[in-house]
């Protein structure tokens, strides 16, 4: 009970965070609520998505990290933004060891909003390090310096297992996750269409950070339905961007309801599979 109230408070966070950066940097034109609702949807795909788990967690820092990144776009002296930055991902590398590609799509998104001359790129990696330093420096005291950098390192660079248990609850996980990634094909002509140099930029950062939650998934020893957390921000942002114009077509709340119908299935289902053997 304690780790899915926390859970829940987390996604409400999160989904915030994420509403926040949409209204703060006009991202769907106009103020709305659209970005956190598709988040908290996202969010509550997966059972596995409605306990703590350090992939949660560190999806909590994934929107704070997007922000100062946006907040770099074509401004002058914003080094303390660019540090900013590299310590918000770091530290959500301290929480989930695979989230360390977030550290690379932080740099090609700072590439993409502004010049990144090579002190600011000094300043980004610095900021990216003192967090592991501190964590480090805890480790180190405590006689375990050596296991720091095997949580930190050993499972990074080995191509998953797809140990998946194919019964039906993974059948319906891998289905929703399908729906997903259907979504997306279908919104991504008009994300890329989209007009405007500032607009057009957040998109490209947006979908670096999607390309990363996706390789912080693949490139680890083993398979967690929870992993995909990671992505789910970029995955949102770019989801209402691209379907914006559809949101007053009347099929679209059928569409709503149908995705949380099956939402609802695919969290009961251990309860329901049961019973429906029967019929």
């Amino acid at each position: 009970m304690i780790s899915a109230i926390t859970a829940l408070l987390l996604v409400f966070v999160q989904a915030f965070a994420v509403n926040y950066l949409a209204d703060e940097f006009r991202i769907m034109g106009d103020r709305n609520w659209f970005p956190g609702l598709i988040y908290g949807i996202s969010a509550s795909a997966f059972p596995e998505y409605l306990v703590v788990s350090a992939p949660l967690v560190a999806a909590t820092i994934v929107p704070f990290g997007l922000m100062k990144i946006f907040h770099a776009f074509q401004k002058p002296n914003v080094h303390s933004t660019i540090l900013d930055s590299g310590l918000w991902l770091s530290a959500g590398c301290l929480i989930y060891p695979p989230m360390v590609w977030l550290l690379v799509a932080g740099f090609a998104g700072l590439s993409v909003v502004r010049v990144f001359r090579l002190k600011e790129m000094f300043i980004y990696a610095f900021g990216t390090l003192i967090p592991f330093f501190w964590g480090w420096l805890w480790y180190f005291w405590t006689d375990r310096g050596s296991e720091f950098r095997e949580v930190q390192m050993g499972g990074l660079f080995q191509m998953v297992n797809f140990n998946i248990l194919w019964k039906e609850i993974g059948m319906l996980n891998a289905s929703m996750l399908g729906v997903y990634i259907l979504l997306l094909l279908l919104a991504l002509p008009n994300v890329l269409n989209k007009k405007g140099i500032q607009i057009q930029k957040y998109v490209g950062v947006l979908l670096w950070f999607l390309v990363a939650g996706i390789f912080s998934v693949a490139l680890q020893g083993s398979w967690h339905w929870s992993s995909w957390i990671v992505a789910v921000t970029p995955l949102s942002l770019l989801l209402v961007l691209g379907c914006q114009d559809f949101f007053k077509k009347w099929w679209i709340e059928i569409a709503h309801l149908v995705i949380l119908a099956f939402i609802l299935i695919l969290q009961y289902a251990n309860h329901l599979l049961p019973y429906l053997q029967y019929l």
